[in-house]
């Protein structure tokens, strides 16, 4: 069952859309393509309405979860405690791992360097400490560690708004709006593809073949009636996934990368490169890895567990330890079956990082909503599903530039776009 079934109808979307292997009226892609049955614009947009209404009812229960009045944080106070600061040790390691200073001091707890943040966001390339900043306030984001951030929002010259989205160029954006990005492409995707069992059961993949064979004389193999040779998935892959050669930011991967098991440089071509383009959607979900990476290994928390007990059985257990850290060989994949996630063995895992996503979301949101602004969510959400699933051709959607948009605008966080809408 894909998540909020109860609330998010799902399988009307689902309805909507149909597998097609390599389709030859748009350049051989894999994908899900839209039926075109009748009321398809009216019940697509009928989704992006309920998802925004159930997001605002979740993001005002997680608002429950906090003081009502909280109290902006002094100049000299360290606003984020000790407390959180061991939760996300090990992140901050990770972003800071290509220097020596690796861990959080005291002065980056503190209000001065966030205003600092804020200053230096009119510089086209903010510096090191900056961006530091920024992938902190992401981190926090990830680990639910709200209240200090909900603390800035209260800051009467802190003007969260303006972390929201700040493209640095070359389709690279470092505000964290892409903590939202991520994690809505992937709920919606994974979710999408969790009620079409004919793609990755073997059960009901056997049936629909079996069926399409005798109604259409269609003749896939297993190997291609597949959702990972979709286009959809593999952008999927390639965006919440992707880091760069000898980059240490990028934090709003991580937990994407642990759930799928994509270890560091694994996929360093970026999603909105054409390189990316060209490739996504027309082959195996292999060849979006680079190449020393194809055949790679990732450890789940079982494989360093069984590899921990054969090395204690000749050296002692605080040997063992520093051997598997300098071999860097740690749980670095959540699902068992690698490279399957909606694998029948996967599910659990599967539902724990649906549910994951969604908070995530009701975070953004509620922060969002606490500086005084709004997320548009039914524009959000007609952008991905367009964006995973969409043609140009028959047409499926418009879109009417944003100076010409005559909904609500007023504290909006992100105003300039075009606005979609399925027809």
């Amino acid at each position: 069952m894909a998540h909020q079934a109860h609330a998010l109808p799902w399988q009307t979307i689902a309805d909507h859309f149909k597998f097609v292997y390599k389709n030859r009226k748009y350049n051989d892609r894999t994908n899900l393509y839209p039926c075109f049955k009748p009321g398809q614009g009216k019940q697509l947009q009928h989704f992006a309405r309920v998802f925004a209404r159930v997001m605002g009812h979740a993001s005002a229960q997680e608002r429950k979860n906090y003081p009502d009045e909280l109290i902006p944080p002094e100049d000299d106070e360290i606003f984020i405690p000790d407390s959180s600061l061991k939760r996300i040790a090990k992140t901050v390691k990770y972003y800071k791992t290509l220097r020596q200073k690796n861990i959080i001091s005291d002065d980056e707890r503190k209000l001065p360097c966030w205003m600092e943040c804020f200053d230096a966001l009119r510089l086209s390339w903010p510096t090191c400490g900056v961006r530091d900043t920024m992938e902190l306030f992401k981190t926090l984001i990830l680990y639910g560690e709200m209240e200090p951030l909900l603390r800035l929002a209260t800051h009467a010259h802190v003007r969260l708004p303006d972390l929201y989205s700040y493209p640095l160029g070359g389709g690279i954006e470092d505000g964290y709006t892409d903590v939202k990005n991520s994690a809505l492409i992937a709920y919606i995707c994974l979710n999408m593809f969790f009620i079409k069992p004919e793609l990755h059961d073997p059960t009901s993949r056997a049936h629909k073949l079996d069926e399409m064979k005798q109604k259409f004389g269609l003749s896939y193999t297993e190997q291609m009636f597949d959702y990972r040779n979709t286009s959809s998935y593999q952008k999927l892959l390639t965006h919440c996934t992707h880091t760069g050669w000898g980059t240490e930011w990028g934090v709003c991967a991580l937990p994407h990368r642990e759930f799928f098991g994509i270890d560091r440089h694994m996929i360093t071509t970026p999603y909105w490169s054409d390189l990316a383009k060209s490739r996504i959607g027309t082959g195996r979900v292999s060849q979006l890895f680079n190449a020393p990476y194809r055949f790679w290994y990732v450890p789940t928390a079982s494989d360093v567990s069984a590899a921990l007990a054969i090395l204690t059985t000749r050296v002692p257990t605080e040997l063992a330890l520093q051997i598997l850290e300098h071999a860097d060989y740690t749980a670095k994949r959540r699902i068992q079956v690698a490279h399957d996630p909606l694998h029948a063995d996967n599910v659990e895992e599967l539902k724990k990082y649906l549910g994951y996503c969604w908070k995530v979301l009701v975070r953004v949101d509620m922060l969002v909503k606490a500086s005084g602004h709004w997320i548009d969510w039914q524009y959000e959400v007609t952008e991905v599903i367009y964006d995973l699933w969409g043609v140009s051709y028959p047409k499926m959607s418009t879109t009417v530039d944003d100076i010409w948009y005559k909904g609500r605008k007023e504290g909006e966080v992100d105003r300039a776009r075009n606005r979609r809408t399925f027809i």
